[in-house]
């Protein structure tokens, strides 16, 4: 598992927005095809929307995969919360990033999850 500075994670960030902009287009159009899955009667049209359920979810894998290749830890999907580890004080700890915040903001112990964050500016206290 890397390990980064809030810097770099900050970064990453730049990188990471767009692919959870897709994952949630990808998910809008998840929802709604499924959605008219359950109302369709005709055989080759249901066909047709479970294989493409089935590709969006895929699609939807391989961009959370893509998030977790550069280094981030996906701690939450709705919203999508990604962790990166860091090194802080001779400890372990997370940084901390939700999908509509504009930039790493948080941070939170190794043992405890999104109700444990704190604000950056602890670390440099």
């Amino acid at each position: 598992m890397k390990v980064f500075d809030l810097e770099t994670a900050r970064d990453l960030i730049t990188l990471i927005k767009p692919i959870v902009e897709e994952i949630n287009i990808k998910r809008e159009e998840l929802y709604a095809s499924l959605s008219k899955l359950e109302e369709e009667t005709d055989e080759l049209e249901r066909l047709y929307l479970e294989s493409h359920s089935r590709d969006l979810d895929a699609d939807i894998r391989r961009l959370f995969q893509k998030i977790e290749a550069l280094g981030g830890v996906i701690k939450g999907i709705q919203p999508i919360l990604v962790d990166f580890l860091s090194f802080h004080k001779n400890r372990y700890i997370w940084l901390c990033w939700k999908e509509d915040e504009d930039t790493i903001m948080y941070w939170h112990e190794m043992d405890e999850g999104f109700a444990g964050r704190k604000p950056i500016d602890l670390l440099y206290e």
